[in-house]
């Protein structure tokens, strides 16, 4: 190890020449151009022994003099040298790109803004290092990339200068990577909204660590895997920072139907005989996985229902197509339409249903009511008088119940006609009519009605 110095003072003199003559050419053939860098220009590394490495090196341009990039220009960098501590220290370098440079870049000729624009999109060079069998301490790897613009504008010659360098600083230590366990690939059924709550055994060991170290997982436990293959990719990094990086697959499936709600049984009665109209209870779903299963019935809620009974499919159908389906009965019954009666008392009764009085008499008018049959002693009960030969309502009068029957006192002298047809009605219901013919002169106007 005493001949290290003298092996990185040649390094670094070989590399600050190799550095000096890149940007010397660049410069004295770009111009004032603007400038690439690496993104860092040194970089620490721990390696085992032997041990394979791959690192990406990104790039940055920077804003300088008056020729400038065009707005949607790439440039691409190549590998163009390197010293390497022993042979085949360096591996591949992949290209790598920069831009395409923004809309807003200065223009050729003006001047950059303060602070300059700085662009760092890139897609990153890969660069594969070989560390050496030997322990030690501080091996330098230095690369060095040249620049060019993948499509042609003005003044490009004289647009791009730099030439990106970066240098490695390697300890090799004796250190063995850890040992990481992850599952095997596995399916699981979807537990929560949207799909399954990870939880699964991740561990590793180190032969160097105590206590051993632990393994990051991304996605995490705790996290929602969606349904479909998920590649969940765990890293563990020892105190040597040596890692290990292992990946299992998890399918999560929603293989579960909805649990669906119907009501009970209905039952309704009409005197329609096509049927009626029949609003049931809700029907609703839940699932595990989809919050909004959807839910349709073979006939919806307030559709008309013929008579008798019609078996209601309703059926749930979540997202992964998982369903679940439910049976209600709506029964429809026919029954005969409500009917009412009346029984006029005396003066009317005996006069055939035609009763004459003199215009200004107060007739008492005296009635039982019945409705399907059953005398009805309350209710809303009232007198309608309707001119001979219309349907229009010139005046009603409210019947009261007492003695065993319903009574009015009809004022003819309130009446404008001289022949009305007198209705007696029971909760809606028309009961009986007889008419009545009013002798004398007419009124020259109608009186004022109840």
């Amino acid at each position: 190890m005493h001949d290290r110095p003298l092996r990185r003072a040649a390094i670094l003199a070989a590399a600050g020449v190799l550095a000096f003559a890149g940007l010397t050419s660049a410069d004295q053939a770009s111009g004032d151009g603007d400038l690439t860098t690496s993104a860092d220009t040194t970089v620490d590394l721990v390696m085992a022994p032997g041990e394979t490495r791959t690192v990406d090196v990104g790039f940055v341009l920077r804003c300088t003099g008056f020729n400038h990039l065009d707005p949607g220009q790439v440039a691409t960098y190549h590998f163009s040298g390197g010293l390497e501590p022993f042979p085949g220290a360096i591996g591949t370098v992949s290209e790598g790109t920069l831009g395409p440079v923004p809309t807003g870049w200065p223009a050729e000729g003006d001047a950059c803004d303060v602070p300059a624009q700085v662009m760092t999109v890139s897609s990153p060079s890969h660069v594969v290092l070989h560390a050496p069998a030997v322990v030690g301490d501080d091996y330098e790897y230095v690369l060095m990339w040249a620049g060019v613009v993948n499509t042609p504008g003005t003044f490009d010659s004289q647009s791009l200068r730099g030439a990106p360098a970066v240098t490695f600083h390697v300890d090799v230590v004796s250190n063995t990577p850890p040992v990481l366990t992850v599952p095997a690939d596995f399916q699981v059924e979807g537990d929560t909204t949207g799909g399954w709550t990870a939880a699964f055994d991740v561990s590793a060991t180190d032969a160097d660590d105590d206590p051993d170290p632990d393994p990051s997982c991304t996605p995490a436990v705790g996290d929602v895997l969606g349904l479909g293959t998920t590649t969940v990719s765990c890293t563990v990094v020892d105190g040597g920072k040596l890692s290990v990086t292992d990946t299992f697959d998890v399918t999560v499936v929603d293989s579960t139907a909805p649990a669906l709600t119907v009501p009970g049984d209905q039952s309704v009665t009409t005197s329609d005989p096509n049927g009626a109209a029949v609003e049931y209870g809700s029907v609703s779903a839940t699932d595990i996985v989809d919050s909004t299963p959807t839910v349709g019935c073979s006939k919806a809620s307030g559709s008309v229902f013929p008579v008798g009974t019609t078996t209601v499919t309703c059926t749930a159908t979540d997202d992964s197509q998982n369903t679940a389906t439910g049976t209600f009965h709506v029964t429809v019954d026919v029954v005969p339409a409500h009917s009412a009666t009346a029984a006029w008392g005396e003066p009317v009764a005996g006069s055939g249903l035609t009763f004459s009085a003199n215009r200004g008499r107060t007739i008492p008018v005296k009635v039982t009511l019945a409705v399907d049959g059953v005398a009805r002693t309350s209710g809303d009960a009232s007198l309608r008088l309707s001119p001979c030969g219309s349907s229009t309502v010139e005046t009603s009068q409210a019947l009261s119940y007492s003695g065993g029957r319903w009574n009015a006192s009809l004022d003819t002298s309130r009446l404008g006609g001289s022949c009305y047809q007198v209705t007696a009605r029971i909760d809606g219901l028309d009961a009986g009519s007889f008419r009545l013919e009013l002798r004398g002169a007419e009124a020259t106007s109608a009186k004022p009605k109840k």
